[in-house]
């Protein structure tokens, strides 16, 4: 006790007090001062604290009296039978903890983390996420892994940080403490020395402190040791930007095998293998948020006489299904509702809107439309409502909310009066409308477009520089684009409806693997109907003509066309006319009826022709080259695809029409044998249609590529282009990857 004594008796004379004045400010008696002066009596942690609180020792010399202590064995506090006090606060792990592998791992290695050097840094890990994806049961799970690293106990306190009135860290020091041994009438009144005596305790230990549910990084500041190897894990809702230095992990939804695994776990094997395709619908529901799959899992256990379609069935209707997420206390909707009521006005009304934006995610742009504000503004409120996890912000730098939150937020959209609710829509809507005519203006100048009025003082529709930037842009808002033809349709905005639909003609042709084209001009056709618009019904109903065809659903393509076609005439619209022609020529050639398609593909051009359309009369050039190839007459299909080739380029079309245009002439030139000019064109088509994203007659062009290497002798460089083009072939579908692929078995090369 030598140690102790002397560096107690130093500090004593440095702040020049004598025993007895010691023993009066502190309490503790002259007697016993002198006994642990002089080492004959092993001195409690307690008795330590009071003494350096009556001589109001500077830190430095506080951790000197304390870390001496602690060396000799006796810093520890007696508890029970005299043992050092070990807290073990941490609660049980789940039995059926499923997933999370790689984050558990990356967890705990942050954990046990062991840095070199006298004094590690203390690792601060954050965990965030929206309520109900995990984050505590996670937390508790790694923690119960790693409790063997931490021999001097665990440390858990719930913050409420989502409640209106979290817990006050001042409170949580007072319990901290004594659960470390500190006698409750020496706990300091003060904060500061709270967060000292605290920090002074865990100088030498090594213990783990979970802080699950932190508000912010004010709350936690004093919670924090300042020094040693005590570990601090965190979970919030938030992203806490303002807790410097921590390693942050974020959350996502369980993955469709974790997922699965989970109900497994919950309802056992033999219900989910009994109705698999009920399963696979109820967790579609659940959308990966680990406590509605337990919710959703424990209703089910709890009523044997349900089936798992039962359960799917309930879970089906968006309108109930948060009702039907809810076991006793615990319910999904009240886990969002913490969020949400703690908002500010501004971001609630951003949060109650976005709920009602079409589509799976929102560019800033369209939020900026919706919430009515420039896209500035948008992005603050955006950015305060991710930090909270309400919103997520994509790797593509758009926004998304949870499938469970955004049925919330549609919820909380009650509260918004009905005509800002409406006004909010028909700003979207009206944003997306003029916004996709001016990108189908600027892919495809030579289309008859729509001529819409002039946009509303208060629109600010996307404005594009060239081709590229408008086909980028209609390729990222595809799936907003869909949804929202769908939602003008089921609120009676039909005009919007349908010319949305009109603006999307683009898209679809220029990437077909965007889906939703048949549900779009579906919908188009029936506002067309509604508004016994009979222009608008022929137009939707030729798009839905073409959209049939892709399909393919050629008999319901033709019945379209016809009905459309029929329109026209009625009308004397001849330039719809021919489009409607144009069209059902090529689905007849498509149906191997050449023969029949011809004349109409004849008057088609004759027509564009006579309007000086100089663009569309190359597209019914082009569809004329198909015809003639399908009945093999190949120098007739060579002679309409230059014809094309050179109104495309007189046009100034688009550089797909013209890459489009090259592959047809290239492949033709490999069928007449002249190889050596169909590889240079093609050279110049693969280019070309790499550039504008037409993967289709790339995949032609690297076809017609791989013959002339093959012709050539070079078998390596023929499979290679061969093998790419399959590779595209199969991944669109398209009719030309199984003899292709036959092409490549049969010039493999001999092992």
């Amino acid at each position: 006790m030598g140690e102790f004594g002397d560096l107690l008796r130093a500090c004593r004379l440095k702040v020049g007090w004598t025993q007895e004045h010691l023993a009066e400010r502190s309490g503790v008696s002259n007697h016993a001062i002198s006994m642990l002066e002089s080492g004959r009596r092993r001195p409690r942690l307690s008795t330590v604290s009071r003494l350096a609180d009556a001589m109001a020792l500077e830190p430095a010399d506080r951790n000197r009296i304390v870390s001496a202590v602690n060396a000799q064995g006796s810093a520890a506090p007696a508890g029970v039978g005299g043992s050092p006090s070990r807290p073990a606060e941490l609660q049980a792990d789940l039995h059926d903890f499923t997933g999370r592998s790689a984050v558990t791992e990356q967890l705990a290695a942050l954990l046990q983390d062991h840095c070199a050097g006298p004094v590690p840094p203390v690792v601060l890990t954050a965990i965030s996420g929206a309520g109900g994806v995990g984050k505590t049961t996670l937390a508790v799970h790694v923690a119960h892994q790693v409790i063997h690293s931490f021999p001097d106990g665990q440390l858990q306190v719930d913050l409420q940080g989502a409640e209106a009135e979290p817990t006050a860290p001042h409170d949580v020091l007072a319990r901290f403490l004594r659960a470390l041994g500190v006698a409750p009438e020496q706990i300091p009144a003060d904060a500061d020395e709270r967060a000292a005596r605290y920090r002074t305790l865990l100088a030498d230990r090594r213990v783990l402190v979970f802080l699950d549910n932190v508000r912010d990084a004010a709350q936690i500041r004093p919670l924090l040791p300042g020094a040693g190897r005590t570990r601090v894990l965190i979970t919030s809702r938030s992203t806490l930007p303002g807790l410097d230095g921590a390693a942050r992990l974020t959350l996502d939804r369980l993955t469709a095998e974790e997922a699965s695994a989970l109900l497994r776990r919950i309802i056992g094997d033999a219900a989910v293998d009994a109705e698999p395709g009920a399963a696979a619908e109820a967790l579609d529901a659940c959308a990966g948020l680990p406590l509605a799959i337990r919710l959703a899992g424990s209703r089910l256990v709890a009523r044997p006489d349900w089936s798992v379609r039962d359960l799917a069935g309930l879970l089906a209707d968006e309108t109930r299904r948060l009702n039907e997420l809810r076991v006793e206390d615990r319910a999904v909707r009240a886990t969002f509702a913490v969020s949400y009521r703690n908002l500010p006005p501004a971001q609630a009304r951003a949060f109650r809107l976005l709920g009602s934006s079409p589509g799976p995610t929102t560019s800033l742009e369209a939020a900026a439309a919706l919430l009515g504000m420039s896209a500035a503004e948008a992005s603050g409120l955006l950015g305060d409502l991710a930090a909270t996890s309400l919103i997520e912000l994509t790797g593509t730098g758009r926004f998304r909310q949870h499938d469970l939150i955004r049925v919330y937020a549609a919820e909380c959209a009650a509260e918004e009066p009905p005509g800002e609710r409406d006004a909010a829509t028909d700003r979207l809507l009206t944003w997306l409308l003029y916004s996709s005519e001016a990108a189908s203006r600027r892919l495809y100048p030579g289309r008859r477009h729509l001529d819409l009025p002039d946009a509303e003082p208060g629109c600010h529709p996307k404005e594009f520089a060239d081709q590229d930037e408008a086909l980028t842009w209609s390729a990222s808002e595809g799936d907003c684009l869909v949804a929202a033809v769908t939602a003008a349709a089921q609120t009676g905005r039909h005009r919007i409806a349908w010319q949305l639909a009109n603006t999307m003609w683009e898209l679809f042709d220029l990437r077909p693997e965007q889906p939703g084209r048949v549900r779009t001009y579906e919908a188009a056709v029936a506002s067309a109907q509604k508004l016994d618009d009979l222009e608008a019904e022929s137009w939707a109903l030729n798009a839905l003509g073409a959209a049939y065809l892709e399909a393919p659903r050629l008999a319901d393509a033709e019945d379209c066309l016809l009905r459309s076609l029929e329109i026209r005439g009625r009308l004397g619209d001849v330039r719809g006319q021919a489009s409607c022609m144009g069209n059902l020529g090529h689905l007849r050639t498509e149906a191997g009826r050449a023969a029949e398609a011809l004349p109409l593909l004849e008057r088609t051009a004759e027509i564009y022709h006579d309007l000086g359309a100089v663009h569309s009369e190359g597209s019914a050039r082009l569809n004329l080259g198909e015809a003639e190839k399908q009945l093999g007459r190949l120098d007739a299909a060579l002679g309409h695809y230059r014809h094309a080739l050179r109104l495309f380029r007189d046009a100034g079309s688009e550089h797909r029409a013209i890459g489009r245009t090259l592959s047809n002439i290239a492949d033709t030139l490999l069928l007449l044998d002249r190889t050596h000019e169909a590889a240079e064109l093609a050279t110049e088509a693969c280019t070309i249609n790499n550039r504008v994203g037409n993967r289709v007659d790339e995949a032609v062009a690297l076809e017609v590529l791989g013959h002339f290497h093959a012709a050539d002798g070079d078998d390596a460089m023929a499979r290679q282009q061969w093998a790419q083009a399959h590779v595209i072939f199969r991944e669109l579908s398209h009719p030309r990857a199984a003899t292709l692929g036959e092409t490549l078995r049969a010039h493999a090369p001999e092992l």
